[in-house]
């Protein structure tokens, strides 16, 4: 006889993320998986028989969504985005910062609560992505504000207990100092906006560095007598964020990247504009323009995407050829290895109860937050 606060529910496809067919019922207690089982308590259950159940999706690198962006709502864009991501199968994030003033980043950064009691998708903490990086490597953001590899100025920033992860570039001054320390904090580095060498790389990775941001977009570029940052994001372990929306990254690539599927980490990279449509939108202080599925600046550079994580999980399995099992490992449960996050991202005993269910087209349809639909 289960409790009155378990909550069940009755599977038939599930991807644990291995796929197992058949009928099973999930108990869910508090938020948490007390038990998959075949056996049938009760009849009082949720059926999800009509859908293929998964992990949720977990976005390590978005910056907004549908009109909210983090680096200029700070708090209220977060609950907004908490809010409206779970329509697209995401049940956590990491509310991403692009290049600001210090001490606007500082009062941003302040004001965001990760122990506030209502998010639906959870946040579970900041990405920095727009603080120390090269100005060459710029991309869509700001150069006035980037930081060298100052500790004193990153001790700052973490002040508030809510960074998980930053984007550091390897070769500005005194970055493996900044690695080292932010590694000493149990913080993420991703090394991203790089012009770095492949022995700049290896450094970095010996001092901490586990991350690739968004590969290929925004770092030098491979060549065999240079292997860069591409070539040592192969070569060493690190787990490789890419953007599957087949503009940052071709659908032939998506391709190539299948052997190291084990290591993709689906990412968005999402900006105010996502699913809003064709128009003009803000990323930072600049003015984006968005037309045929492209964000990119008025100088024509790619600024953040409008990719959705459910639309990036069938490009991995339409144009990756990855199976089902890596596509949703690529999108919950390695996202979550790469900031070491393991209380969900499996469909197992004593997890979070936290996943998608989809259709037959890997449509999301139902999006389950600790227990309960969202």
């Amino acid at each position: 006889m289960e409790s009155e606060n378990t909550i069940v529910f009755k599977v038939s496809r599930i991807y644990l993320p291995q796929y197992l067919e058949g009928e099973f019922f999930i108990y869910v207690k508090d938020g948490v998986i007390t038990q998959i089982t075949r056996e049938n308590h009760t009849r009082n259950f949720i059926d999800l028989t009509d859908y293929i159940v998964a992990p949720g999706f977990v976005d390590v690198h978005i910056h907004g969504f549908e009109g909210f962006d983090v680096s200029n709502g700070g708090m209220d864009a977060v609950i907004e985005m908490s809010n409206r991501l779970p329509k697209t199968g995401v049940v956590a994030f990491l509310p991403t910062f692009v290049s600001l003033p210090f001490e606007n980043l500082i009062g941003k950064l302040k004001e965001i609560d990760l122990g506030y009691k209502n998010f639906k998708a959870v946040p579970l903490g900041v990405h920095i992505e727009g603080a120390f990086i090269n100005p060459k490597k710029k991309g869509a953001m700001d150069e006035r504000f980037f930081l060298e590899g100052n500790v004193e100025l990153a001790e700052k920033l973490i002040q508030f207990g809510n960074v998980k992860m930053f984007t550091v570039a390897p070769e500005i001054p005194n970055a493996l100092n900044l690695i080292r320390f932010l590694n000493s904090r149990n913080i993420k580095v991703s090394i991203g906006h790089t012009e770095a060498t492949f022995d700049e790389v290896k450094e970095a990775y010996a001092n901490g560095a586990d991350s690739i941001t968004h590969l290929f977009n925004a770092m030098a570029p491979f060549n065999h007598r240079e292997p860069s940052v591409i070539g040592a994001s192969f070569y060493f372990d690190f787990y490789l964020q890419i953007i599957a929306d087949t503009h940052h990254t071709s659908k032939y690539v998506l391709k190539l990247l299948k052997p190291y599927s084990n290591r993709v980490v689906l990412i968005t990279d999402a900006i105010e504009a996502t699913n809003l449509g064709e128009g003009i939108y803000k990323l930072g202080g600049f003015e984006v323009y968005v037309k045929d599925g492209e964000a990119r600046l008025s100088n024509g550079t790619l600024a953040g995407s409008v990719l959705t994580m459910d639309r990036g999980f069938k490009n991995l399995i339409q144009y990756g050829n990855f199976s089902v099992e890596e596509a949703v490992k690529s999108s919950s449960l390695n996202p979550l290895k790469s900031i070491s996050e393991l209380s969900f991202g499996e469909i197992k005993e004593n997890k979070l109860a936290n996943f998608v269910c989809l259709d037959e087209s890997y449509t999301v349809r139902k999006t389950v937050i600790k227990g309960k639909i969202v």
